[in-house]
């Protein structure tokens, strides 16, 4: 009776350890870099916020505020004012910034899952051709990382204004 007693606690704990499940891994995330007072983001209203509602589900988009004096007033306004719902944070220390290296405001990096930086820089090259989007950079990075294959450009230059640290 006790060997079969036994026997059952090492199968409970066994069968324990087989249903287990580790927690899944986070999502990728993109994060945009931005100036409250840096009017550059406008250019890029309708596209940002459709890769918003496109890749919401596979991958988390946050606003990165860099302006050492950006009060959370600030940056609600303007998450507010372009229609977006995202989560924002204050890089106050600019840690992000010197990690990450984005040269200007609407500046986008796409990070992996486990940590990898994927593309950084502009969100597309629309402000270079007068509005008309030529090559969708960040767009192109996040369907190549949904369906599991290369980032073929990792990185555009954008305009936007200077971030500093």
């Amino acid at each position: 009776m006790k060997m079969m007693k036994a026997l059952f606690i090492i199968a409970a704990i066994a069968g324990a350890c087989l249903s287990f499940q580790a927690p899944p891994l986070k999502k990728a995330t993109v994060y945009l870099f931005l100036q409250s007072q840096c009017p550059c983001i406008y250019n890029h209203k309708e596209t940002f916020g459709s890769l918003i509602k496109t890749y919401q589900s596979k991958v988390s988009f946050t606003a990165v505020f860099t302006g050492r004096k950006e009060t959370d007033k600030d940056m609600q306004q303007l998450i507010s004012d372009l229609g977006w719902r995202l989560p924002y944070k204050k890089d106050k220390d600019h840690t992000l910034l010197r990690q990450l290296k984005p040269r200007v405001s609407t500046d986008c990096v796409l990070v992996d899952a486990k940590g990898k930086v994927l593309y950084v820089g502009a969100i597309d090259d629309g402000p270079l051709n007068m509005g008309a989007v030529k090559n969708f950079y960040l767009k192109d990075a996040l369907e190549a990382y949904v369906n599991d294959r290369p980032v073929r450009v990792s990185s555009a230059k954008g305009i936007g204004c200077t971030l500093s640290d």
